[in-house]
């Protein structure tokens, strides 16, 4: 996660004794009739082809340490994935808020609670919210995780699909049954979120903040970082209504962050599990790259060594439907 993905911005709070700031006004009103939705775009697709490996079967664990038997093969997936690459340079133009012109200024507490309602309704159309500090001078501008999942799940859902079917080929072609448990599903998703680049996200030049994220089909399309990665997965998942999930975000700690992904299904012993609204949810490394593409992958269950003490700092849960 970069760091400007959880920073403190002021965004609608500067405050006037005189006449309001009629510049800054101007371009905040102008920004408000900008187009709502998604411009319509000719289809451009392009056929990618993703592969990945999983070491699963030639690993043990002994006293808590995994080993691998390099004698036995890791397993091979293979998929091709038909994406609109015009659809996602769409969305991840509309994504995002200029911070030069989303600040407004106010002569009065009324005045500002209109603004706030405009602004607020404004960037729900992009993916993005402020919300609030505890004295309401100013927001964090954060991503609407939800906005991301659903401008995605159509386009992601035959690639999800595609996932399924080639891990149940493998495994039936290994004598190891069918995919049929709900975790066997999320698995093969995470297997293949593994084999997506781990890349951290430059801004683009149009001035617009994106809390440092990539969207889900510019993710697939070009790698992301560990939020980016996250709200990806989460997309796979909810498009074939898999599981139940949240995004855990970690707030700031010297300038970083970090997303991880928690899953509604069943945990094995020793798994780390978050416990959201009386549910359990098994965690997972979105952000885990097999960069050196020999299968030897992170596992449902698993946090970093880095973010294992996740609890100690501040943290938001996000349902995502």
């Amino acid at each position: 996660m970069s760091p400007a993905a959880l920073a403190t911005l002021l965004v609608a709070a500067l405050s006037f004794q005189g006449d309001p700031a009629t510049d800054i006004n101007a371009a905040f009103y102008a920004w408000l009739k900008t187009p709502n939705d998604i411009p319509k775009v000719a289809a451009k697709v392009v056929r990618r082809e993703y592969s990945w490996l999983d070491a699963t079967p030639a690993i043990t664990v002994r006293d808590g340490v995994k080993y691998r038997d390099p004698a036995i093969a890791p397993w091979s997936f293979s998929i091709t994935a038909a994406v609109d690459e015009a659809r996602a340079a769409a969305v991840e133009r509309h994504f995002g808020a200029p911070l030069s012109t989303i600040q407004f200024s106010f002569t009065s507490e009324e005045e500002k609670r209109r603004l706030q309602r405009l602004e607020n309704g404004k960037l729900a159309h992009h993916g993005m919210r402020v919300v609030a500090s505890a004295d309401g001078s100013f927001g964090n501008l954060e991503v609407d995780y939800q906005w991301l999942v659903d401008n995605a799940r159509t386009q992601v859902a035959p690639v999800s699909q595609a996932i399924l079917t080639e891990t149940d080929r493998v495994l039936r072609a290994h004598r190891e049954g069918r995919v049929v448990t709900t975790r066997d599903k999320v698995a093969a998703i995470f297997r293949f979120i593994q084999s997506i680049p781990y890349e951290r996200i430059d801004d683009l030049p149009d001035g617009k903040d994106r809390c440092g994220l990539r969207t889900p089909l510019t993710t697939l399309l070009k790698g992301g970082d560990c939020d980016s990665k996250s709200a990806l997965m989460a997309a796979l998942i909810r498009a074939k209504a898999i599981a139940d999930v949240v995004i855990v975000t970690v707030k700031a700690r010297e300038g970083t962050g970090h997303a991880l992904v928690g899953i509604r299904i069943d945990a094995h012993e020793g798994e780390q599990v978050l416990v959201h609204d009386g549910k359990s949810f098994v965690l997972a490394e979105a952000a885990t790259e097999d960069s050196r593409r020999d299968g030897n992958l992170a596992d449902l269950g698993e946090v970093g060594p880095d973010w294992r003490d996740f609890r100690s700092r501040p943290f938001e849960v996000t349902p995502v439907k």
